[in-house]
């Protein structure tokens, strides 16, 4: 059997496959309903648990809105209306409120996703974690066709020295995927200044759901390598776990295959763990913070064996360290 298809047969998995699929399902249905959505000229797309195809009831809602630039949406009532609307849709679903006080409700123009890349605006307007996202773990609600453009041209713009050259290598695109992992590492580690702000949860969120998503994408990059923006475009259709099931059935590794089973059995418990609300206590101390603890060295040492295998160019795996 493929890593893809062991994924597939595995049974706690893919019934959140399957729950997050309807809920993905019901709120498209709900924004089609609605004739304010339908004229809009932007795309919404959602990221998070649900994106990934493994939310359970209690996941919420990260929307994002990316458009060509327009003279009447940088008006701020502009914005205000249609986040309004937006916020009415989260509630008339049941999702929870949005995180953080709403900071990513706001529109992110393609040009500065794409042009903005490295500057200090980049991550001070969060276009770095838009533009990351939008790539790493999206799925459309409004206006599928301009989501797929955007994501597209922003895909090209990393493969823009590619045209035609033998000697290209994605590295530009690896630079941002490590530099984005390595963004996250730090952010973590602000939060844990904050005493009003619970920090262990994010730390497993840390150790395997982000973990896995940057790496997961990191890792067909290298093996095969990569090369052009449509042919990594295929790769972006897929969640998470599925890149990571097809980065691994590229090495053909036996060894590998035969710890898989353990290794989507760890990550089920992982979200099992997520969506207890009572997680930050009993990971203050006790069996179950050394479960978590014992499972993620697991984790992160099969992403390692399978991001230095044998199979990957040499030059790669030097990159991923120097």
């Amino acid at each position: 059997m493929s890593f893809r298809s062991v994924l597939d047969s595995h049974q706690a998995l893919s019934l959140r496959r399957e729950y997050s699929r309807a809920r993905l399902a019901s709120v498209k249905s709900e924004v089609e309903r609605e004739k304010y959505f339908k004229e809009l000229p932007v795309a919404v797309f959602c990221a998070g648990s649900l994106a990934r195809l493994e939310a359970g009831e209690k996941s919420d809602l990260d929307l994002f809105v990316t458009a060509d630039d327009n003279a009447t949406l940088h008006s701020r009532l502009y914005e205000y209306t249609l986040f309004a609307h937006l916020i009415r849709l989260n509630e008339q679903m049941g999702f929870p409120p949005f995180s953080n006080d709403g900071e990513y409700l706001k529109i992110h123009f393609l040009e500065d996703l794409k042009n903005r890349t490295g500057s200090r605006r980049d991550d001070s307007e969060n276009l770095f974690t838009v533009r990351l996202l939008l790539m790493l773990e999206s799925k459309p609600l409004i206006h599928e066709e301009r989501y797929c453009k955007h994501r597209t041209s922003i895909l090209e713009h990393y493969y823009r020295d590619e045209k035609g050259k033998r000697s290209f290598r994605p590295l530009f695109f690896l630079n941002d995927l490590l530099r984005y992992w390595r963004t996250l590492c730090l952010n973590y580690e602000e939060k844990r200044h904050d005493p009003a702000r619970p920090w262990r949860k994010k730390n497993i969120n840390l150790k395997f759901s982000r973990m896995m998503t940057v790496f997961a994408t990191v890792l067909p990059l290298v093996s095969l390598p990569i090369s052009s923006a449509q042919e990594f475009e295929k790769y972006c259709d897929l969640s998470p776990l599925e890149r990571l099931a097809a980065g691994l059935d590229l090495l053909e590794d036996d060894d590998l295959k035969a710890e898989w089973p353990a290794i989507l059995d760890i990550y089920e418990c992982f979200l099992t763990w997520k969506e207890d609300e009572d997680i930050e206590k009993y990971l203050e101390g006790g069996t179950l913070k050394e479960t978590v603890a014992a499972n993620a060295n697991q984790f992160a040492a099969y992403l390692y064996k399978a991001l230095t295998h044998k199979k990957i160019p040499e030059e790669y795996r030097r990159y991923l360290v120097l």
